[in-house]
């Protein structure tokens, strides 16, 4: 029976994607709402990736800035039995040369939702058939922002080929991640150039609409029934509530899912849905004050990339810039707005989100000539909420490992009143930021509870549990 309601739900969903077009383009019947997004507001080359040649560092496990800044060192074996699923863009084809060899990714449970996309003459726009066995496989025009999630949380790796590896620890090495595609790219021959985004014969469509990232919630509450404990981190979101995805949410958490979702990138103008809702963790996005020129230390050395470089213990040590704290909120971490009816309750903890470093790319773009699909992922850092949120997810694992029987309300009452024994300097002046320099001036709820940190977690996820 729950397998039938889940079916009509979904089929309800695909009605409600469509939106009537009195324009000459007469809107296929069953074209989606692709709302949902995971854009990042920056991001940045950092180095390629070379396979086949030492690199001038010593082999090792190394360390990144925004996984010291959580105090995920701590805990190598971190989120050991505990099941991650990422539904985001899926994962690069050649995933495996980036992510640890050590990192436990199930294949056999990965799936995708998306379209098959044709122009149709007759009513001069495009068809778009579902397809729900995509897989979870990035096409080449695609986006490796999934990958990048999911480093985030496993890490990655810097060579392979005949090369001994250079790790970057994630911040759950030892979590089980379910790789799930709920958002997608497409770019599609296109006949009439009058036709809108029409450019050079093709066009470019992104993202992810209601009948996707449902059925991918779904799935996941299936998952739970078998695979325990879970934890589903989502960085993606809209600019607007949509029931469907909330009642789907709320099955998810009736079935023992936990959720992580992203704040959204729009600062003072609003937090993004489903990040919104009550029901879920939220997470703002902060940043390192010595970002781009780091401590000058790491372990293994590392003295010409200050991604790897050392963090204080003590995030209220002064820094080389006149700061008293090394943590800022980013200007675009999203906020509540209480005239949509968001509540400084809903955001609930801060974690880096701020040029975070791992594997990025492929991604289809025009350069004002031609469509360039840039086919080689190499190593970028990324500016946004989503970058955060896989962080309050690898945190959560690791509560999880100790605590599998927490709820999602057992799991964000202690990430909150873990967050709160770090509050967010609101007087933070300089961050040494390519995109952000001067930090922005935060109140006391901009950042949700405070800066989240895995030790604080673990020790307030004792005293809850006693």
């Amino acid at each position: 029976m729950r397998k039938i309601l889940v079916s009509i739900l979904i089929l309800a969903m695909l009605a409600l994607t469509c939106v009537p077009m009195s324009t000459k383009f007469a809107q296929a019947a069953n074209k989606p709402v692709l709302k949902y997004s995971v854009e990042p507001v920056h991001e940045l080359f950092v180095e390629e990736a070379n396979f086949g040649e030492p690199l001038p560092d010593p082999p090792g496990v190394y360390l990144g800035y925004d996984i010291d800044m959580v105090n995920a060192e701590y805990f190598a074996n971190g989120g050991e039995g505990v099941y991650i699923a990422v539904i985001d863009t899926g994962l690069v084809y050649n995933w495996q040369q980036f992510l640890p060899p050590t990192a436990n990714i199930r294949t056999d449970l990965g799936k995708g939702w998306s379209y098959n996309v044709t122009w149709n003459p007759a009513i001069h726009d495009f068809d778009w058939t579902p397809d729900p066995n995509r897989g979870f496989i990035t096409k080449d025009e695609g986006s490796g922002h999934g990958t990048h999630v999911t480093s985030t949380i496993v890490g990655y790796q810097r060579s392979t080929i005949g090369v001994a590896p250079h790790i970057v620890q994630g911040v759950a090495p030892k979590a089980t991640i379910i790789p799930i595609l709920g958002l997608d790219y497409w770019l599609v021959d296109c006949p009439d150039p009058t036709y809108p985004g029409c450019l050079g014969g093709k066009v470019l469509f992104r993202g992810g609409d209601d009948w996707m990232l449902a059925s991918s919630i779904y799935y996941v509450a299936e998952l739970a029934e078998t695979y325990h404990p879970m934890i589903c981190t989502n960085s993606w979101g809209s600019y607007e509530p949509t029931p469907v995805i909330r009642e789907a949410i709320d099955y998810a958490i009736s079935k023992g899912v936990i959720f992580t979702f992203a704040a959204g990138n729009s600062g003072e103008a609003q937090m993004d849905w489903p990040g919104a809702y009550p029901e879920v963790i939220s997470c703002a996005a902060g940043g390192w004050t010595m970002q781009t020129i780091g401590s000058g230390t790491s372990n293994p050395p590392s003295p010409y990339r200050w991604y790897l470089s050392d963090v204080p213990e003590k995030l209220n040590t002064n820094d080389a810039l006149g700061n008293n704290w090394q943590i800022f909120l980013t200007e675009f971490s999203g906020r509540p707005n209480a005239t949509l009816g968001q509540s400084w309750k809903d955001l609930d903890v801060c974690a880096p989100g701020s040029y975070v470093v791992g594997p990025y790319k492929p991604e289809a773009y025009w350069n004002g000539a031609t469509w360039v699909i840039t086919k080689a992922t190499a190593y970028y850092g990324l500016w946004g909420t989503s970058m955060a949120t896989p962080h309050v997810a690898g945190v959560a694992a690791i509560v999880a490992q100790n605590y599998p029987s927490f709820t999602q309300a057992d799991m964000e009452w202690v990430l909150k009143k873990a967050a709160s024994r770090i509050p967010l300097s609101s007087n933070t002046k300089y961050a040494y930021d390519p995109f952000y320099g001067p930090a922005f001036y935060n109140n006391d709820h901009d950042a949700g509870a405070g800066w989240l940190t895995a030790d604080n977690a673990v020790k307030t996820a004792s005293v809850y549990h006693k």
